[in-house]
């Protein structure tokens, strides 16, 4: 890709009303770099989930931060995984870690899932995949969850399946 190319483009688009932001999607951190050398990224769209933790080491985040950039998140809750295969060893311990901390914070294991997210400071916006407003208020809902750090972390070893070195 040429970003002086697509610079371009967003900027007649911008002039023209049709474009308010620009966002990427599953950009790189070098990718970034890259783009960011010729126009401003706004979003970049990442899988990201306690299930799919690269973003969080792999420097997509930490990009992210630096530049201020939001981080919105497809698949959030584990893209189906987690309730497709019940016999899976790490479904088994994240459902049991977020049942656990529903219990404790009076809500769904799905929106401890978010609250999970929501907790990392690069502010990730999840994407939430449906059309039923029950389901949209519930994943609205999980903004005013604020779980501990000691939680957070108790969903990344479930996750990982080890202790933290």
């Amino acid at each position: 890709m040429n970003p002086q190319e697509i610079a371009e483009a967003i900027s007649q688009l911008k002039q023209e009303g049709k474009v308010l932001h620009f966002g990427v999607s599953n950009f790189t951190p070098s990718q970034m770099d890259m783009t960011m050398t010729a126009f401003k990224v706004e979003f970049n769209q990442l899988e990201v989930s306690v299930l799919q933790l690269d973003p969080f080491h792999n420097g997509s985040l930490d990009k992210c931060i630096q530049h201020n950039i939001r981080p919105m998140a497809w698949g959030p809750l584990g893209s189906g995984k987690l309730y497709s295969n019940e016999t899976d060893e790490r479904n088994i311990r994240v459902l049991a870690v977020a049942n656990l901390l529903s219990e404790k914070y009076n809500c769904s294991a799905d929106q401890i899932l978010l609250a999970f997210l929501f907790k990392h400071p690069s502010k990730i916006i999840p994407v939430i995949g449906s059309t039923k407003i029950e389901r949209l208020t519930s994943a609205y809902d999980a903004t005013k969850i604020n779980i501990e750090r000691e939680e957070w972390f108790m969903l990344w070893r479930a996750s990982k399946g080890h202790e933290i070195p």
